[in-house]
């Protein structure tokens, strides 16, 4: 007698293994937005640390040209005040209540004040003729009221002497002692507390 053999062509997934695969497919979506979220993170971090930076050389930078010109040339007034100033929610370099340098920065979602709050503080170190400034960043938009960035440097001015004028630093320091961000003074860095949110310039009278 013939022996008749029946095939069974059926194909497909059996339930145990179709679970498998959609545990897997979770598993793997899950590890991808996790990615997903840890780049755009740093991203954000990175691209707010050049963004701080950026506004802290370009308030430096203002700073400095146009207290040289000062310095320098200016003798028309008794005095020149610079401070940065807080107005309508923007913030201001000025000197003696007139901005320094003109430009808008980006605002927060609800517009009310500028991404970054600035501040800025003076040293005068009258032995080696420098004038140290050093540029605060608050973050106002992506983790507000954190200390985003700390920007110092200095102008020298090698002739200068009590013929020229003088200089003077006045008003509270910027970073008090267990504020974050404070340093204190080593060998190597100019602590916090020296520098006050006020600088003069006073030509002398001729």
């Amino acid at each position: 007698m013939r022996r008749i053999i029946k095939k069974n062509n059926k194909t497909g997934f059996t339930l145990m293994e179709m679970m498998l695969a959609l545990a897997i497919i979770l598993m793997i979506s899950g590890l991808t937005v996790i990615l997903i979220v840890s780049i755009k993170k740093s991203f954000m971090q990175v691209y707010n640390q050049n963004d701080a930076a950026d506004y802290a050389i370009l308030y430096g930078r203002a700073f400095e040209q146009s207290f040289l010109g000062k310095v320098v040339n200016e003798t028309t007034e008794k005095k020149y005040d610079y401070a940065v100033k807080k107005s309508g929610g923007s913030y201001k370099l000025t000197c003696n209540n007139a901005s320094v340098i003109d430009f808008k920065q980006s605002k927060t979602q609800d517009g009310t004040k500028d991404k970054w709050e600035v501040k800025m503080g003076y040293y005068w170190d009258s032995s080696s003729n420098t004038v140290w400034y050093r540029v605060y960043m608050w973050d106002n938009y992506y983790n507000p009221g954190q200390l985003a960035y700390i920007y110092t440097n200095n102008v020298f001015l090698p002739h200068f002497s009590d013929a020229i004028g003088s200089i003077t630093v006045s008003d509270s320091a910027v970073l008090s002692s267990g504020q974050p961000g404070y340093t204190s003074d080593t060998t190597d860095n100019i602590g916090d507390s020296h520098f006050k949110q006020a600088i003069r310039f006073e030509p002398a009278t001729t």
